[in-house]
């Protein structure tokens, strides 16, 4: 398959490099020039978890462009751009997607669906979700984290041919991946999951299995996985995982050494996507009254880390 990815951060590297390895045709958008470079001179580096070299990783060549404007024609397109760079991102590739070519939508926020239908015809919009984890390196390398699940589906819940095709062309590629009816409900406890995690390890600057080695965090992570489900609920969002709390310390476990999306954003000093997930949470929450003032605290925190240097405190 030609297959165009949006976003060449650690989760669009590891795509990258397994749809590379499985024989397919990627060309990767960013907007970052160092990353442009080092993936045009020497492809995306793949360090395997543990690997004590990471010096020597392999090697997966693609096409690297700074925008989709040259490209005329594609088989799939992956968005895996922050949730503030969907919009941009989607009017980027937009020529490009339609029946023949859906845009999949991989991200871990709220308003990205809406924010992409806005720009492209929703039947041509796929959700994915993946538990697969990575810390992105310098030189365009990643290395790989956890080897979780990710999940794809059509938004009104059938399995198409299109989706059976990218379902056998991920696995072929060593990505395990499940079709499902609910993916609406599942990218809710994926939200839902990561907004007690990402933030509390960005706030402790720990890596995710630390998270669970202690009662005080295990507690505040409770806590706003609580506040989550009741906004889901009363937004009538069917949860598919019965225990939220079970998906969190299996997420932490698959992910131990690994530093969370939020904290690699507030180390590299760039913005994170606290307003995405918790934000996201308290904006659905105003709508019906519901309280939810740890998803706040946790908001305010954060934002306060992405003004000021951590451990400096600069004013």
């Amino acid at each position: 398959m030609r297959i165009v990815i949006v976003g060449g951060g650690a989760i669009g590297r590891l795509f990258g490099s397994s749809l590379v390895r499985g024989g397919n045709e990627i060309t990767l958008i960013d907007i970052d020039r160092r990353t442009l470079g080092a993936l045009r001179e020497r492809g995306i580096g793949l360090v395997e978890n543990g690997d004590e070299h990471p010096e020597e990783a392999l090697s997966y060549p693609v096409q690297a462009l700074h925008s989709a404007d040259s490209l005329t024609s594609a088989d799939l397109v992956l968005l895996l751009v922050k949730s503030q760079a969907t919009i941009a991102a989607v009017k980027d590739v937009a020529h490009l997607i339609s029946e023949s070519c859906p845009l999949l939508c991989i991200q871990t926020g709220l308003g990205n669906l809406e924010a992409a239908g806005k720009i492209v015809p929703q039947k041509h919009i796929l959700l994915g979700i993946t538990f697969m984890s990575g810390t992105a390196l310098s030189d365009a390398r990643v290395k790989r984290g956890g080897l979780g699940k990710t999940y794809i589906g059509e938004l009104d819940g059938t399995f198409s041919k299109r989706l059976e095709h990218i379902h056998q062309v991920f696995n072929r590629c060593g990505i395990e991946t499940q079709m499902v009816k609910r993916i609406i409900g599942r990218l809710w406890c994926k939200v839902i999951t990561y907004s007690a995690i990402n933030p509390v390890s960005a706030i402790l600057q720990v890596p995710n299995g630390s998270l669970t080695s202690k009662m005080e965090s295990i507690t505040l992570m409770k806590r706003l996985l609580d506040e989550g489900r009741e906004v889901a609920k009363a937004h009538s969002i069917e949860l598919v995982y019965p225990d939220l709390y079970e998906l969190l310390f299996d997420a932490c476990t698959a992910s131990t050494n690994n530093l969370s999306s939020m904290l690699q954003d507030i180390l590299n000093e760039v913005p994170t996507e606290i307003d995405a997930q918790n934000g996201a949470i308290c904006r659905y929450a105003d709508e019906y009254g519901i309280g939810v003032p740890t998803h706040r605290t946790m908001v305010e925190l954060i934002k306060l880390l992405e003004c000021w240097k951590p451990g400096v405190g600069q004013s």
